[in-house]
């Protein structure tokens, strides 16, 4: 069946943009994070860019790769490559750098734009422009190259079943019919602004990008793996009133289920493509939106889509239909023997008309199997054989009805199982492998990797294996190691035999044996939020990091195992922590309650805050939970009145002498008056941005009432929302009293208190914080360490990589909820950062995320044309070190650490080699004195003669560990309202000229990365903080990738046994190693 056959006017991208252009010069074409765009500054722009990519061997019938973030950058990068006559060839900067080096060789891209000068190994031997230049201005304008309707437009690479990915080229001619039906179906006008989500290395994209830019309306660009989060992608499309976007079927399912009933009334139309809809879908979302939805169908190999079907209101229950032809494509259901077969019965589809790809590049024996004659046509004609199995309905509307191959689609994106498992017995130790799709419990779709192996090999080895050479979504979550492969009768690989064997978690799988191992695997699993653990598994292993071993260790201590932090995270298994527990001397008796009270001495870090100024009252920390819709304000009144009067420092009061000294005195719990905080708010059926709008403002409100001198430090808001529906509690502390070990104190106290009912009291804290801060100013006025304050007043010397245009001025640049930018990283590489390997070389998340961040200053610093100077940087550690006789696990206080570290080196070149980086960064951070805290004591607690002083860093950084952000149930933190952030009050001076505050939240897509960038507005722009920011997470990434080498060759000279071996003797004896090996 072929449908309407219009003549669309023969014109290329090119001119249809550069037409519009002329039309609305001064309308907004783009808008992004990073900048906003009219339609005559994007073609200037282009324009100036594709002038660099033509003197780069740019034309027609030439491809140019584009590895640009997504960000108005990437519509630049690409109109620019259209502009200089080549076809653009996307590549996602997250792929492992071997996958997009076989795509750059494989399509011969004879330049690459980048968002930097130096991108890296992925792009050696080709030509590289900076999408910055686009920005220079000077140049004279030049005619440039024309394409012409049958040249290259794009080319798209999909998953290959042979392990090879193929190429789809696609011409100006076929993609101008898909929109231009497009249009002339959904009438886009002026006032439409279009969200673009989908990244560029699928084909949904190019609509996204070309549809608004040719007819006048604004193209809205998602953040970098925006489309990921649902939360997000709602606030994006309010803020910026989106009215078209685009979903996979299995993504409109997860957001329909994370934002249910919130309005998006700007939103007109919703199109859906890249995986069967199902009716329940449609239905959820006409009963949450008011907007047309449609159902679209096609292979990248046919410019985007081929069929479309209106999907209205009251559907039947029916399978929904991918639709009709459109313009100048026809769609055929063919037998074996390519004869049509009757309306209704099932056959293979094959496509046909103008939309068909040129073929795959440089393949022309797969492209003959997969374009072939058509036999019902004129000659020379060709058909698409597209693998997909449907039948045409008596209406004309086709049906889809799987697939004929091994082929299948994850979340929306084309997976060749072949492709998997050609890699997959590519490793050394596998012999066999197959792999699957498995769907868990909860309904989640996700790939499992069986093999026989020649030899015992553990699932990391594999997925580090696979993660250097194969996209993220292509790497297996688990795997299953088999004796043998079931076959069938006639010898094939039985799949359905496969499908049947149930995926194990693989390491030690013995049950535990003691009483100790039972209990510390049972409180193992609730930290890190399993369903269980194993004695022979390690916390590490299991992602912990070393707040949750905190957290892990004071649990197991109070259970009557006393075990400290470093145990937690040295174990090897839980088993071994059991053991190594039972060997310990018996835990330290916790101090009298009276220790805690009277008078305070001030520590470091409010010694710190004092010197910043500003309004300290409503300095403090927020976080926002579900909770029961049972939960009373009694009975929150009396949970908290047993907090204050347990945990001393919720208690303290401040005054101010006349020489603007602080005092701090904690009173007795002998009239705690919980009853002033606590405030309940009904929601009165609020949901979605009505409520979350009321939160904010009466969280704001509770920050106000904070008061350091009246003792005021404590404020909950109970938001109540009727007998049925889950609760949330909004809790303000005043960061004097809390950090981020006291909020999880705090909560596991909330949590055990519903649980435990009347009669419920807290556990003491072993140590008081009145205890610990004597004990910082007693270590203060002790003998002082010459080499200690040596190594401080070195760190801040001044030679250093300069970010700002001016000094940081506390009078002018204060704190302000419209300088924050939030970004997240991928799951698959915060993954990658907080599950690192084990073994004395392993780097950890801290080194990592300090390595990247130290990367890109150098780069911004480098782009500036300063000298590559060493990175001074403020770095917030939790501050609790180990001291003998001291147990800090259940104290609640201000314990945070800050103190100034100086990484990298002068003159260092490591932008090519970010191992070596890593390697020093360790080493560096590994000479940091008592992990920072003794900076404090020499800065603000020795005598005014011995105090450290220097130049201050212009960066702050503080990593607050891991946060469970995915789950619904109750006492669980509702992260899109932010996880461990500081709040501030107005006029508050910025202590740094941009911070960053990044945490890892579990979601329901997995791990990611959170970063929250603050800065000040006279010292930085937010386009400069985007970019440095998204400079970080490309050099997290490309650190990620290297993961399985880091493990192996980033050892530094802490690590080893022998500490008279540097750094530079290790690389040395590296480099000899590798010459004999050579």
């Amino acid at each position: 069946m072929t449908q309407d056959s219009p003549v669309v006017p023969a014109g290329t991208l090119v001119t249809l943009l550069r037409e519009q252009a002329a039309r609305t010069p001064h309308a907004r074409a783009v808008v992004a994070e990073d900048a906003c765009l009219s339609y005559a500054e994007l073609d200037a722009r282009a324009d100036r860019l594709a002038r660099r990519l033509r003197r780069a061997g740019a034309g027609p019938e030439r491809v140019v790769a584009v590895a640009v973030p997504r960000g108005a950058g990437l519509v630049v990068a690409i109109v620019a490559v259209l502009k200089a006559g080549a076809a653009y060839l996307p590549l996602d900067p997250g792929d492992p750098p071997q996958r997009r080096r076989l795509m750059l060789t494989d399509a011969g891209a004879v330049a690459a734009v980048t968002p930097d000068a130096e991108p890296g190994d992925a792009f050696e031997g080709v030509v590289t422009v900076d999408v910055n230049d686009a920005a220079a201005t000077g140049e004279p304008p030049a005619a440039l190259p024309e394409a012409r309707p049958g040249n290259l437009a794009y080319v798209i690479y999909t998953s290959g079943s042979t392990g090879r990915p193929k190429g789809v080229g696609i011409t100006h001619r076929a993609i101008v019919n898909r929109l231009a039906w497009m249009q002339a179906r959904y009438d886009l006008r002026p006032d439409d602004r279009v969200l673009q989500k989908t990244p560029a290395g699928f084909d949904v994209s190019v609509w996204e990008f070309f549809w608004p830019l040719l007819h006048g309306a604004t193209l809205v660009m998602a953040r970098p793996d925006g489309h990921r989060d649902p939360a997000y992608l709602a606030e994006v499309v309010r803020r910026e009133r989106i009215t078209t976007l685009h979903f996979v079927p299995s993504m409109l399912a997860a957001f329909l289920r994370a934002e249910p009933g919130t309005p998006l009334p700007s939103v007109r139309r919703v199109l859906c493509s890249g995986e069967a809809l199902p009716a329940e879908t449609v239905h959820r979302f006409h009963r949450a939106h008011d907007a047309e939805l449609h159902n679209l169908y096609g292979p990248t190999e046919a410019a985007v889509d081929v069929t479309a079907w209106p999907c209205p209101p009251g559907m039947p229950d029916d399978p929904v239909p991918i639709g009709l032809p459109v313009w100048n494509t026809g769609v055929r259901v063919l037998d074996g023997a390519l004869r049509p077969v009757a309306d209704g019965e099932t056959g293979e589809l094959y496509l046909t008309g103008v939309q068909l790809a040129r073929g795959y590049l440089g393949r022309p024996g797969l492209t003959a199997t997969r374009f072939v004659a058509d036999p019902f046509g004129a000659p020379g004609e060709r058909m698409y054989r597209t693998g997909d199995l449907g039948r045409r309905r008596p209406d004309g509307a086709f049906e889809y009805a799987g697939r004929v191959d091994n082929q299948v689609k994850l979340r929306g994106q084309r997976v060749e199982l072949g492709e998997i498992e050609s890699v997959l017995t590519g490793h050394p130790a596998v012999e066999q492998a197959a792999v699957l799709v498995r769907e868990n419990t909860g309904g989640h779709r996700h790939l499992v990797g069986y093999l026989v192996a020649a030899e015992p090999v553990a699932d990391d080895d594999l997925e580090a294996y696979l993660a250097a050479r194969l996209p993220a979504h292509m790497v297996p979550a688990r795997y299953v190691t088999l004796d043998e492969l079931p076959v069938t009768a006639n010898g094939k690989l039985d799949r359905a035999a496969l499908a049947a064997i149930e995926p194990r978690r693989t390491g030690g799988g013995r049950a535990a044996r003691t009483e100790p191992e039972r209990l510390v695997c049972g409180i193992f699993a609730e930290v890190l939020g399993l369903p269980s653990v194993r004695p022979d598994e390690g916390f590490l292993r299991l992602g912990g990091d070393s707040i949750q071993a905190i957290d892990a260790a004071g649990r197991i201590t109070r259970a009557g195992l006393p075990v400290a932090v470093r145990d937690v995270m040295g174990a090897r298994t839980a088993a071994a922590l059991a053991e190594r527990a039972l060997t310990r001397p018996a835990p330290t008796v916790a101090e009298a309650p009276e220790a805690g009270w009277g008078a305070v001495p001030m520590t470091p870090i409010m010694h710190w805050l004092r010197e910043r100024g500003g309004p300290a009252d409503a300095f403090g920390q927020r976080l926002v939970l579900r909770i029961p819709a049972q939960v009373t304000a009694a009975w929150l009144t009396g949970a908290l009145r047993r907090l204050l009067e347990v945990h001393d420092m919720l208690r303290v009061r401040r005054r101010i002498t006349a020489d603007g000294r602080w005092e701090l005195v904690v009173p007795p719990p002998d009239d705690v008056d919980a009853r002033r905080c606590v405030t309940e708010v009904p929601l009165d059926g609020r949901t979605g941005p009505a409520a979350g709008e009321l939160i904010r403002a009466e969280l704001a409100a509770a920050q106000r009432r904070l008061s350091l001198d009246e003792g005021r430090l404590v404020q909950a808001v109970l938001f109540s929302a009727g007998p049925d529906r889950q609760a949330v509690l909004g809790l303000v502390v005043n960061h004097l009293c809390v950090d981020g070990v006291s909020w999880r104190v705090l909560l596991n106290d909330l949590r055990e208190a519903w649980h435990a009912g009347p009669g419920w009291r807290p556990a003491p804290a072993v140590t008081t914080f009145r205890t610990w801060a004597r004990l910082l100013n007693g270590e203060a006025r002790s003998d002082a360490r010459p080499e200690a304050a040596a190594y401080w007043s070195s760190a801040l010397d001044p030679g250093r990589a300069r970010l700002g245009r001016r000094p940081l001025d506390a009078r002018t640049d204060h704190e302000s909820p419209d300088h924050l930018l939030t970004l997240d990283l991928d799951p698959a590489t915060t993954e990658r950062l907080v599950s690192p390997a084990t073994g004395p070389g392993s780097p950890t998340i801290n080194d990592l995320l300090l390595t990247g961040l130290a990367l890109a200053v150098r780069e911004r610093a480098h782009r500036d044309g300063t000298p590559d100077e060493p990175v001074v940087l403020d770095v917030e550690g939790h501050g609790r070190q180990d001291r003998d006789g001291t147990d800090l696990s259940r104290t609640v206080g201000w314990f945070t650490t800050l103190f100034p570290v100086r990484l990298l080196k002068a003159g260092g070149t490591f932008h090519d080699d970010p191992l070596a980086a890593l390697r020093l960064v360790r080493e560096q951070l590994r000479d940091i004195p008592d992990k920072g805290l003794e900076y404090g004591v020499h800065r603000y607690l020795r005598a005014p003669g011995e105090h450290v002083a220097g130049s201050e860093p212009e960066i702050g950084f503080n990593y607050l560990g891991r946060f469970d952000g995915g789950g619904t149930g109750d006492w669980t933190i509702v992260a899109d309202f932010g996880v461990g952030l500081d709040c501030f009050g107005a006029g508050m001076p910025m202590a740094h000229a941009v911070e960053v505050n990044a945490a890892v939240v579990d979601g329901p897509g997995g791990p990611v990365l959170r970063a929250t960038w603050s800065w000040a507005a006279g010292v930085l722009t937010r386009p400069e903080v985007a970019r440095l920011a998204e400079t970080w997470f490309h050099r997290l990434t490309r650190l990620a990738a290297d993961a399985a080498d880091a493990a192996d060759d980033a050892a530094v000279s802490r690590d080893l046994t022998l500490r008279t071996v540097s750094a530079a003797e290790i690389e040395e004896l590296e480099a000899e190693l590798n010459a004999i090996r050579s």
